[in-house]
């Protein structure tokens, strides 16, 4: 190991010494791995932070809750505990292992094992760096894929010829780290990047796992980066053919709107598209009336909640303030008035367009248009 290379940001040192202190009396190497690693050496901020124990892990997460409080939550499968500590920071913790895959795009069979087999199981080397918490050598590099120089050069490497087809959703993250950092593909990862795309490797994951690196690229400060290389390295159409970035997308904030607004510019194909991501149920739902009123160019009959009107108001920025509200009349003013059956939602329609457009802005104006319309 080396003398220092990375920083600890003070907010987080006193929290990191304890832990490392703790596994130092209890005879357990502990990390600091991975994406903390590589933003540190970058100087920049980041809450979620990783740290691998080469032993047991759970006595480090309770001595978490006892210090800082907060809430925990255990994966089994891979021996992990994620901790929520009340100043803010996500504490991953988890053992040190190696991985194996039975086939290709598998999820990985995990066994105990030390550092340097934990850090070859990761996606890219710039992720694959670790920094001792022990209190006698705190902060002190091991580095043995070269993660340091790889950062310095601006380089996505893969650990081995091999990544792609273990785990397509490489693909994916080697793509959005790039465009997170500025950073380009290693020549040699760019060469197994193009084959595995071309051999489609994409196609052996589950829609789900693709669903979870789309929202991913989503939630990136400057997805459009992102977007840029999906398409150079055609990788879009495995997220869903015909998929662009656009200028609406662009000035949007957050993942919702984000997705909100290609949802509803995908035209004809955009339920299709929506439904195909597998989304939790509350978000499709939250979606479905904003791609509802830019399919018809209606206004909505029921109100719109804040985030479906800037959906609509992104896509459509010179909309009129009534667009967005609620059609200026009901069923039962129309049936007040002798309409019946198909009639009315005729009607209701016609109303829906005129508002759409700021023709019509009251409902004394809405119901006078309709009142040369047919009402049987």
């Amino acid at each position: 190991m080396s003398k220092p290379l990375v920083s600890v940001p003070k907010t987080h040192k006193e929290v990191l010494l304890a832990i490392g202190a703790y596994a130092q009396k209890l005879g357990t190497r502990a990390w600091l791995v991975g994406g903390a690693v590589r933003d540190f050496y970058l100087k920049k901020a980041t809450l979620d932070i990783d740290i691998t124990f080469e032993g047991n892990v759970e006595p480090l997460a309770n001595l978490c809750l006892r210090r800082w409080g907060g809430k925990k939550r255990k994966f089994t499968q891979f021996g992990t505990y994620r901790v929520e500590l009340e100043n803010g920071l996500k504490l991953d913790l988890v053992r040190a292992r190696k991985e194996s895959y039975p086939h290709p795009a598998a999820l990985p069979v995990v066994e105990p094992s030390n550092i340097q087999d934990d850090l070859f199981r990761r996606d890219f080397t710039v992720n694959a760096w670790a920094v001792s918490l022990w209190p006698q050598d705190f902060a002190s590099s091991f580095d043995p894929y070269g993660a340091r120089q790889d950062i310095d050069l601006g380089l996505v490497r893969i650990l081995h010829d091999k990544s792609f087809l273990d785990d397509p959703t490489r693909l994916f993250r080697a793509l959005r780290f790039a465009g997170r950092f500025g950073w380009k593909l290693a020549p040699e990862t760019e060469v197994l990047f193009k084959e595995a795309v071309a051999q489609q490797y994409p196609l052996l994951l589950t829609r789900e796992r693709v669903s979870r690196e789309f929202v991913k690229i989503l939630e990136e400060k400057q997805p459009q980066a992102v977007f840029a290389l999906l398409q150079t390295y055609s990788l879009l159409d495995f997220i869903y053919p015909g998929l662009k970035w656009n200028a609406a997308a662009a000035k949007a904030q957050t993942m919702q709107e984000r997705l909100g607004v290609l949802v509803c510019m995908m035209g004809k194909d955009g339920e299709d598209f929506l439904k195909s991501l597998h989304l939790p149920k509350e978000i499709t739902q939250e979606l479905q009336p904003a791609l509802n009123v830019c399919a018809a160019c209606r206004c909505p009959m029921a109100p719109l909640t804040d985030l479906q009107k800037t959906i609509l108001r992104l896509i459509y920025p010179s909309l009129p303030p009534v667009a967005l509200e609620p059609c200026l009349i009901r069923g039962s003013d129309l049936k007040n008035r002798g309409f019946v059956g198909s009639k009315i939602s005729a009607a209701l329609d016609y109303c829906a367009e005129l508002q759409w457009r700021g023709q019509i802005s009251t409902p004394a104006e809405a119901l006078a248009c309709v009142e040369s319309l047919p009402k049987k």
